[in-house]
């Protein structure tokens, strides 16, 4: 099977060479390597042209005008030609054998949409901080497992995956119009039309993640709120309405998500009236008396001493969950 690796990338060329090699010095080498260069303003694109004297298979697309991340992304999926896609972002990079291992899945479970495996997650400076696995058992997962799953969030270790064309065809690509969750979305829609997916626990790629110093992500919330929402209605709440299943764990679910979000609600990064258009988002995302409560906690000044029981919580089950898994 023709494998493409695509990179959308944008202000990256720092890492996009780690990026480009690592897709090209696979034990099974790509068909192809699809960079999609966004309107960069640093010098991606002379990294590009160098890296293009060297490697015969890349082919790089200079965007006319800025597309966004969301569009950009789609753009460079649709122009992978490979039967296997690897969405693979311009700051991250793959083990030697990613390739290998991921597509020898895929075609050993042909209703699979995508595959993943554990990573390495690293900081600014490729420092392994920590592996990021999932707590379910590696090998296929069928469509309507995963739909299921699908309730509790976005189930990779990280977005660095393997796709079937086919699957990404059935579904639009990035069909989601959101800022936001455009990914969970994906998988989801994936469930929702009958392909299930692998997981391998394994590490195969290393994942950077970036130090919050501008309090980019929190003030995006409001987004992935709305993103979340999206998710639930147009893709889950249908299908298990499709498949005749009862509503319940998807009120539990947008509950759960609801209540997670609400922490925003006691951030000092927003005005009254912004904090205001977060609680009605939440509401939106559920509406249930448990929801309402813990909003009406965080808004009433109780936040941090709700939030460090959550976390001791959270703690605890991620303990129990390691000692379950070893």
């Amino acid at each position: 099977m023709k494998v493409s690796v695509c990179i959308p990338t944008y202000n990256q060329a720092l890492y996009l060479e780690k990026a480009v090699r690592s897709a090209y010095e696979q034990t099974q080498m790509p068909d192809e390597i699809i960079v999609s260069n966004d309107c960069s303003t640093d010098n991606t694109t002379e990294v590009l042209h160098k890296l293009s004297l060297e490697i015969p298979i890349l082919k790089v697309v200079n965007q006319p005008e800025n597309l966004g991340m969301n569009r950009n992304t789609d753009f460079c999926l649709r122009k992978g030609g490979g039967d296997l896609i690897v969405k693979l972002d311009s700051d991250d990079y793959l083990s030697p054998n990613y390739i290998q291992k991921l597509s020898d899945q895929l075609i050993k479970y042909p209703d699979a949409g995508y595959a993943h495996a554990s990573v390495n997650q690293i900081n600014d400076f490729d420092k392994v901080v920590k592996i990021r696995k999932l707590y379910r058992r590696a090998g296929y997962q069928s469509s309507h497992e995963a739909l299921r799953a699908c309730i509790k969030g976005y189930q990779v270790a990280a977005n660095i995956i393997m796709f079937r064309r086919e699957a990404l065809e059935k579904v639009g690509y990035i069909a989601s119009r959101t800022n936001f969750a455009e990914d969970y979305y994906l998988s989801a829609s994936m469930a929702k039309v009958g392909f299930g997916n692998i997981y391998l626990n394994e590490v195969l790629s290393y994942y950077r993640v970036w130090i919050d110093s501008g309090q980019v992500r929190q003030k995006r919330k409001l987004d992935e709120i709305v993103g979340i929402r999206k998710v639930f209605d147009e893709v889950i709440e249908p299908a298990f309405k499709a498949e005749g299943w009862d509503l319940q764990p998807v009120i539990t679910g947008r509950e759960s998500f609801a209540c997670t979000q609400a922490d925003c609600l006691s951030w000092e990064v927003y005005t009254p009236q912004e904090k205001d258009e977060l609680r009605i988002e939440l509401q939106k995302l559920s509406s249930t008396s448990k929801a309402l409560l813990i909003a009406s906690i965080y808004l009433g000044g109780f936040g941090k001493s709700f939030s460090a029981l959550i976390k001791l919580r959270s703690t605890l089950k991620d303990a129990a969950k390691s000692i379950i898994a070893s």
